[in-house]
């Protein structure tokens, strides 16, 4: 595939959103670290603009580039929606930009953010006015009564789910409020450049492997550990992957999920926290799907 195959995303475009992304940097003063989290995003979007248009272009070239276009599209929904982000943006200094693949230093500081502001950037796209606190203590997002927890972990296992959840509700419980959970998903099939499947049924197929994995962990989550969670509403999830086309190349997809927490037979819990939990998750998904408790 060579770069002027890639019709959907321009040098035009892509310039546009790195000007607007360091626009957003400058301005809000956040000092960049070479070679990590913002600045590295920066560079390797710069390099892939460099490129001939005829230049050979790999799964690696244009991982930066989709990021970018993520990225840029939701700190421009907070920004016109009159909502700060300076805290969120400069905490991307640092760790991976890179779906899909482990850290090997187990700092995520750019997905963890860039997944609180994607969160709270879908959630205002969609009348429900969320806003980011500005500072680094307690939970990630507010809407009116209700917290939300946000976290992008470095591979899902039931372990890691837990702890979140356990966490999330006994700081819950610590402030007597409620809240919704949301967890980003990466598919973790590792691709480079000489394994990642040209024939999109292959990657269909590897993708929904990972895909059912997940569902795995995640049903023994809403089955054995969401009771224990009574102050927690909702849990969505994003799930972040890439996909191949003949006609489009590499593709960075976001699909999302919810599910509503009915809790009869905890203390009771207000209808109008039932229905502001309903808003944040039927962002996710139009129709919530309803756990009792």
């Amino acid at each position: 595939m060579k770069k002027s195959d890639i019709k959907f995303y321009n040098d035009v475009l892509i310039n546009a959103d790195l000007e607007f992304l360091k626009y957003q940097i400058k301005k809000r003063g956040v000092n960049l670290i070479s070679d990590s989290g913002l600045q590295k995003l920066i560079d390797d979007s710069e390099a892939y603009v460099t490129l001939p248009a005829d230049a050979p272009v790999f799964n690696t070239t244009l991982k930066p580039i989709l990021v970018l276009y993520s990225l840029s599209d939701a700190l421009r929904m907070l920004w016109m929606k009159r909502k700060e982000f300076g805290v969120q943006l400069s905490a991307m200094n640092t760790g991976s930009y890179a779906y899909g693949v482990p850290d090997v230093g187990h700092d995520h500081n750019f997905k963890d953010f860039e997944f609180e502001v994607y969160s709270a950037a879908y959630l205002n796209e969609y009348g429900v006015e969320a806003t980011l606190p500005q500072n680094t203590d307690g939970n990630d997002i507010f809407y009116k009564n209700l917290e939300v927890q946000c976290k992008h972990p470095n591979g899902l296992t039931r372990d890691k789910v837990d702890k979140f959840l356990r966490e999330f509700q006994r700081s819950l419980q610590n402030r007597q409020t409620y809240g919704v959970f949301g967890i980003a998903l990466d598919d973790y099939l590792e691709f480079d450049d000489d394994t990642f499947p040209t024939d999109p049924t292959a990657y269909h197929q590897a993708y929904h492997t990972a895909l059912q994995n997940h569902d795995t962990i995640l049903q023994e989550v809403f089955d054995s550990t969401l009771p224990h969670c009574p102050r927690v509403l909702g849990v969505f999830s994003v799930n972040t992957y890439f996909s191949f086309t003949s006609s489009a190349g590499l593709v960075l997809n976001k699909t999302s999920n919810s599910v509503f927490c009915q809790r009869p037979n905890a203390k009771a819990v207000q209808e109008e926290l039932q229905i502001q939990a309903y808003e944040i998750l039927s962002v996710f998904n139009p129709k919530p799907s309803i756990r009792t408790y």
